[in-house]
């Protein structure tokens, strides 16, 4: 069983903007997660650390996706893993504004070679639409290998489908929010046809304005 938790962090602060990256930490640690993908992280001199902290926490390898230059580092989205990381890419996604990024790397689990990828679309409407197609556009060259997609997508109504299940909705999960001060849905976790999904669910903690998703998953 593998089991992956997608979230967005809020740069380690909770809604009402105090320092909550301890108590990330132990949550995630509690719930053991194999791998973890990350929003709204920093990595630069004026906010932290942000992902070396929680990887050093929790003890796992970690890769870190630069969106935007900040504080003598980044901002961006982070992946941790149990396992070691064979490759890493970052890939820009095509924004009018803020700049967006799609973190893609790959581990060996179950005697093959897992593709992970972590994003957080934009607000603007014009540029996630883009954002999506290009994903879309991606996923429908990644067929061969399992793929877990995940992320803050900034929208209710995101589908891959059919060359991705929407989690939540196997599930039927799908009316959970994960942005619970506006009651809803923005968070995904999305899986290939490899992937037979056992459980989903919405870890109820307050220590973002988001809260964690985690979904667990066997190869079939």
């Amino acid at each position: 069983m593998l089991r992956a938790i997608s979230y967005n962090i809020h740069s380690g602060r909770d809604l009402w903007w105090r320092k909550r990256l301890p108590q990330m930490a132990d949550t995630l640690s509690a719930w053991k997660p194999d791998i973890v993908g990350l929003q709204e992280v920093h990595q630069n001199a004026k906010y932290g650390y942000q992902a070396s902290f929680l990887a050093e926490q929790l003890g796992y390898h970690l890769a870190f996706a630069p969106s935007i230059p900040l504080g003598n580092g980044h901002y961006g989205n982070a992946l941790l893993s149990r396992y070691p990381l064979e490759s890493v890419q970052t890939v820009a996604l095509p924004a009018k504004r803020e700049q967006r990024t799609l973190l893609q790397a790959t581990f060996r689990w179950g005697g093959k070679s897992i593709s992970v990828w972590v994003t957080h679309c934009s607000l603007n409407q014009t540029s996630r639409t883009a954002q999506l197609q290009f994903l879309s556009a991606l996923l429908s060259r990644h067929r061969a290998a399992p793929v877990l997609l995940m992320g803050d997508f900034n929208a209710t109504d995101v589908s891959f489908a059919p060359v991705l299940q929407d989690c939540a909705v196997v599930c039927g999960q799908e009316k959970k929010h994960t942005l619970p001060a506006f009651r809803r849905r923005l968070d995904y976790i999305f899986a290939s046809s490899h992937w037979d999904i056992q459980q989903y669910a919405v870890l109820p903690v307050t220590w973002s304005d988001h809260v964690p998703i985690i979904v667990d998953a066997r190869l079939k």
